[in-house]
């Protein structure tokens, strides 16, 4: 029970969390800019589930980075704390950051190791703003003012993601090399680009998107059971889904969907 007798929970299911969506400048870059805070009492151990994602996040502490996990994370936040955040989209991050991301995976690092003294500028603004809403504002408009510098991914990386995101991708017992034929490129270079633009191998991203697609059929409630929710997700079957939700989020399938459907 990670040091406590409560039962872990998804940190999306501890206090209250809000996404909105980013500024249609930002939409390429950016999944959304989100608002969690946390009840005045202390909060039970929470479980943040790797998305394949990078997040700007401010708090009064500051602004951090928070790299990309392989496997679900257990911050102790403050009781009461309200944090503001800007999530990238899978493989965009390191364009924004100008750092490969495999040197951040499972880590989190201070913002202004990235963008300098305009971070530290962005946090007092943040700090001084009225409110929650005005804070999302703020990290938004910094983000747009920083678009004109930000190039894309390389183009294997976006076809390669495009071929992770199918939910049954095609069968080989080297996937690597199957990825590498598909987008053109060498499996060494694809391997590299990988660890760059996502912070990790494809095959990891892989196992965390299929564990999205599991967590969004479970939030939207429709009932199927947990075997037709596994080969929905791209799962081989129900234990596949067991063996990898317990290795990325520590919580089973039925523990995880009993949350979400909640």
């Amino acid at each position: 029970m990670h040091g406590s007798l409560r039962p872990m929970m998804l940190a999306k299911r501890c206090g209250t969390y809000r996404e909105q969506p980013a500024p249609l400048s930002l939409a390429a870059h950016v999944e959304c800019l989100w608002s969690h805070s946390l009840p005045q009492a202390q909060p039970a151990p929470m479980a943040v589930v790797p998305d394949g994602c990078v997040d700007i996040i401010w708090s009064q502490r500051g602004l951090v980075v928070a790299g990309p996990d392989r496997t679900a994370a257990f911050p102790v936040i403050d009781p009461g704390t309200t944090l503001v955040g800007l999530r990238f989209r899978a493989g965009i991050a390191s364009s924004w950051l100008s750092a490969p991301l495999g040197a951040l995976t499972g880590s989190v690092v201070p913002l202004d190791a990235f963008w300098g003294a305009a971070a530290r500028q962005l946090h007092q603004r943040m700090i001084d703003a009225e409110n929650t809403a005005a804070r999302a504002s703020i990290l938004a408009e910094a983000a747009v003012h920083r678009l004109a510098a930000v190039t894309h991914p390389p183009a294997d990386i976006v076809a390669c993601l495009a071929q992770l995101r199918r939910r049954h991708p095609p069968e080989s017992d080297n996937p690597i090399r199957l990825l590498a034929e598909t987008t053109g490129t060498s499996a060494r270079t694809l391997r590299r680009h990988c660890h760059e633009h996502f912070g990790y191998g494809a095959k990891t991203l892989e196992r965390i998107l299929r564990l999205q697609r599991f967590l969004a059929a479970c939030a939207a409630d429709k009932q199927p059971g947990l075997t037709a929710l596994a080969l929905d997700a791209g799962y081989a079957d129900q234990a596949h889904l067991s063996r990898e939700a317990r290795e990325l989020t520590s919580l089973s399938p039925r523990e995880i969907r009993a949350q979400l459907a909640g």
